[in-house]
Order: structure tokens, then C-alpha cells, then sequence
């Protein structure tokens, strides 16, 4: 159990636990310590407000986009840790991930109920405020309530879509035999209610619903979400959540609906085009092309440190040579990319000389190193690429519009760039690659080996003894895509299914 104040509202993982269906004994234990007025009885729109902040706060949980160490970052850099993206480093590690990065959980394991549990806490703040904000809705006062309702409804479908990325085995849009997980939308206290795992169809039905009405809301708000100027973009305002669209949309195999919402996306937010304004997303100087962030603010143990722990220079997991090495001269991110400077440094191992690369993008704000940086959960790079695949996998004359935002993506991001002709096949794999330099460490390359059914193979150094890791090789088939329901849930509910296999 635990409670966590945030700027007045509270932030109760025991409501989650008991949507989730548990025995009174599991309801004693976790009832907060304590309650407020905003939780229980809310008496003004600000009071709705603040449970609002409480979910913002709950996405930096460290088993959410947070980190403790070695171990969390469950959605913004874990991805990376069980893809090929990243080996694990013998001399250097804790090990406190292995069962994640040699995929040997089960539904035993401690940090696959973390990543249980960690999104429903976002959802059940979200679900209070849709549960009260009409209280307090008026004539004078429609731009407010749209405002705090349609960042709610955005922040419900992030969080729910985060859970099916881990725990759907399939991501069919249409399937009406595979099963997501319990899409929830009301805030219950009760042992009771014992909700099952949607089926694919109506999941995503529940999605679309949600995500719609943000972007309806919040196209009519009494004033900007998002401060007009700074340099971050902390809330999730009308661009954000026509990213989340778009990220849905590519998911589900919705390719044209895919592409028009990355493009709503773009129209709101141009390409990074320089290494200042790049780099300056990860370290706080420069909004770039920052689409929607999560904060972190200093001791909030930001994504780094399942990683790379920045006060001691300690790299758990580095690049694979397949992306980058120390020279910069081979890998897919070489030193004429800005992605380069912006996602690594050379920090030798442990007791030695020898350089390294160290995963450094989220090192610190402006010159610190003290890990604490904010996590970009859309920018625009992302939805140049979501746009390129959607149109290559339409396919025929619309080939011309992939190619030519994948050419624009690669002249802003490398030096001295000569645009490519590619079609078909050779396309789609070429823009897979780019995902790959792009949106490493930012929680997409497991997902996207999962989405179109490939199989995890990491190079050297796996099987050698610079590397801890004992898995080199994940089958597309393997039941690990797919995350385990924890035992401890399937106890107190009989009526969720488990997974294949588990």
C-alpha cells in the first residue's frame, strides 16, 4: 500500500488493487492511510483538477516511465533492455532485470506486477476526474471542463493502450477471440466488481471512443494546455492525443486512419532540425519537437537508471555495435547524426580505459548528471515514421508520400544526406530501421519486433563474456511477447484468463 500526495490529491494504488477484484483482507491493507476531499467529495473544479496533476504524477512512477536502479523504465526504455537494442554488461550490472532482458518471467515475478498494476493507478486518477469534473460544469465554465475532462479521457486511453502493448498477445484490431486486458471506466471501491479481459474488438472500440472524445474536448478549451512557450510540454493537449491516435491506429493496422492522424500530429508540431534543438528535448534546453513529455523533476528518478546510472557513470546496458559504437563510424547511428551526440557519450566500464558508449540521453537537465530528465512520450519524429509505414503498407501511389517522409526525416537528422529511391518491401524495411535509429531508448523496438512478428535475434556481444545475458534469441511464437496476468490478481479475481503458454 501506499499514498502519495500531489499538490493536494492523492494518488491511491489501493483503488486499482480493488478494480481489479480482491479479498476484503486486500482492501484493509491498501486503503490509504488517509483520504481527501478530491478523492471522496470534491467541492470545486480545482479540487477535480488536482486529482487531474495526480495523474500526470502517477506516469513517473518508477515502474511506469520512471526508474529505480536497474530495474523499472517498464515503458520507456525496459522495450529497449528486452529488444536487441541493448546488451546487458557483464562487469558492470546488478542483474536486478534479468528475468525482463532474458525473458524468464512469470507470472510470479515481482516486476511483472509492477507493470500490472502501475498504469491501472493512472487510469483510476482519470476515472475521478471524469467521475466529478460535471459536478462543477457550467455555461461560464465549458472551456475548464473540457479542458481537465479531455485531457482525463487522453490520459485513460495512454495508459490502457500502454497495458495492451505488454499484456494482448495479439494486437488484431478486429479479433473478437484475443484478449487485451480490463478496460476500466469507472472508479469502484468495492470486492465485488470483478472485471474481465476485453476481447481485441471491443478494447480497442473502448479506445477509439476515449481518444476521440479528447481530441473533440480539447479542441474547444478555455486556454492552452500547454504554456505557449518553455521547454517542455508536460500535459496532454489536442496534438498529443492525435499522437496517441496515430500510434493506435498503426498498431491496429489501421493504415490510412494512421496517417491522417500523424499527420494532425505534424501540422502541430515541425521536425527538430538542429543538434541544439534535438538534443535540448532530452536535456531541457529546447522544446524541439516535443509533441507531449512526461516531468521529471530532481529526485524523481527519471528513466536513466534502468540503464545507465548517471551519478557514477555505471552502464547496466549499452548500444549493441549494431547500433552505435565509440568510433561512430559503423551502427545505424553514426557521428553525422544528431542522434548520436543526443543519445550517447563514451564512458569506459568499470576499471577500465577502454571507450564505451553509454546510453546518456536521459544523463540530466542542461549540464547536470544527476539522471533526472523528462521521458518524450510523442514527438514528431515518431510520427514522420508512423506516417512513412502506414502509406508504404497502403502501398502503390502512396509509396511516393512514405518515401518522401522518410527522405525528410534522414536530411534533418544526418549531415550530408543523399536521398534514397526505395518501393515496396525494401521500403517498409528501410523504415524500420529508421524506428530503430529514431525511437531508440524510448520504449518502441519490442513493440515493434512484436507488431509485425519478428523474432529478437541480438548480435555480438550476446553469448560472449562481455555480455551477462544468457538469451540471444527470441522466437516470434515464444509466449513471452506477451506478459503474464500476476498470480497474485488471477487469486483474487477467477474471472480473468491467463495468458498462452503461462
Amino acid at each position: 500500500m501506499y499514498s502519495k500526495i500531489i499538490k493536494n490529491s492523492i494518488v491511491a494504488l489501493a483503488a486499482i488493487t480493488v478494480m481489479q477484484g480482491c479479498s476484503k483482507k486486500d482492501v484493509i491493507e491498501l486503503t490509504p492511510d488517509f483520504a481527501l476531499d478530491a478523492i471522496t467529495n470534491p467541492s470545486s473544479m480545482k479540487q477535480v483538477e488536482e486529482v487531474l496533476i495526480g495523474a500526470y504524477a502517477s506516469l513517473r512512477a518508477n515502474d511506469y516511465y520512471g526508474s529505480g536502479s536497474g530495474t523499472g523504465a517498464c515503458w520507456s526504455l525496459m522495450p529497449d533492455v528486452m529488444s536487441d537494442n541493448l546488451y546487458e554488461v557483464s562487469a558492470e550490472t546488478l542483474a536486478n532485470s534479468r528475468a525482463m532482458a532474458d525473458w524468464i518471467y512469470n507470472q510470479s515475478t515481482g516486476q511483472i506486477r509492477s507493470m500490472y498494476t502501475a498504469p491501472y493507478v493512472t487510469i483510476a486518477n482519470a476515472n475521478i476526474v471524469l467521475r466529478d469534473v460535471d459536478k462543477f460544469t457550467t455555461s461560464l465554465n465549458q472551456g475548464v471542463s473540457n479542458r481537465i475532462k479531455g485531457q482525463a479521457y487522453a490520459l485513460r486511453a495512454l495508459a490502457h493502450f500502454d497495458l495492451l502493448r505488454y499484456f494482448s498477445p495479439k494486437y488484431d484490431r478486429s479479433s473478437t477471440t484475443d484478449l487485451a486486458v480490463a478496460y476500466i471506466k469507472e472508479f469502484v471501491v468495492s470486492t465485488s466488481v470483478k472485471p474481465t479481459r476485453a476481447t481485441n474488438k471491443d478494447f480497442y472500440d473502448n479506445l477509439f471512443a476515449d481518444i476521440n472524445q479528447a481530441i473533440t474536448l480539447l479542441g474547444n478549451v478555455d486556454k492552452p494546455v500547454n504554456p505557449t512557450s518553455g521547454l517542455s510540454r508536460p500535459y496532454m493537449d489536442r496534438n498529443a492525443a492525435y499522437a496517441l491516435l496515430a500510434r493506435i491506429n498503426l498498431y491496429a493496422g489501421n493504415w490510412a486512419e494512421a496517417a491522417t492522424a500523424a499527420t494532425n500530429a505534424i501540422n502541430g508540431r515541425p521536425l527538430a532540425t538542429t543538434q541544439a534543438a534535438f538534443s535540448g528535448m532530452y536535456n531541457q534546453t529546447n522544446v524541439g519537437e516535443l509533441i507531449f513529455n512526461v516531468q521529471f523533476e530532481s529526485g524523481q528518478f527519471g528513466p536513466s537508471f534502468l540503464v545507465f546510472f548517471a551519478t557514477s557513470n555505471r552502464s547496466y546496458f549499452r548500444p549493441v555495435p549494431d547500433i552505435a559504437t565509440a568510433a561512430g563510424t559503423s551502427g545505424l547511428i553514426q557521428n553525422n547524426d544528431v542522434r548520436y551526440q543526443a543519445y550517447f557519450t563514451s564512458v569506459p566500464a568499470a576499471g577500465t580505459t577502454t571507450p564505451n558508449l553509454a546510453v546518456t540521453k536521459y544523463r540530466g537537465k542542461a549540464g547536470l548528471v544527476d539522471g533526472t530528465a523528462n521521458y518524450p512520450v510523442f514527438r514528431t519524429g515518431e510520427m514522420y515514421l508512423i506516417r512513412a509505414e502506414a502509406n508504404a503498407r497502403l502501398g502503390g501511389a502512396n509509396e511516393v508520400s512514405a518515401l518522401a517522409d522518410l527522405n525528410t526525416l534522414r536530411a534533418a537528422r544526418i549531415s550530408g544526406y543523399t536521398p534514397v529511391v526505395l518501393t515496396g518491401t525494401a521500403l517498409i524495411n528501410a523504415i524500420a530501421d529508421e524506428r530503430r535509429r529514431e525511437m531508440f531508448g524510448e520504449g518502441h523496438r519490442f513493440f515493434d519486433l512484436k507488431r509485425t512478428t519478428r523474432t529478437v535475434s541480438r548480435g555480438a556481444p550476446c553469448g560472449t563474456n562481455i555480455s551477462a545475458s544468457g538469451a540471444c534469441t527470441l522466437a516470434a511464437t515464444a509466449r513471452e511477447w506477451a506478459m503474464p496476468i500476476p498470480e497474485d490478481f488471477l487469486n483474487a479475481n477467477r474471472s480473468l484468463v491467463q495468458n498462452p503458454g503461462y
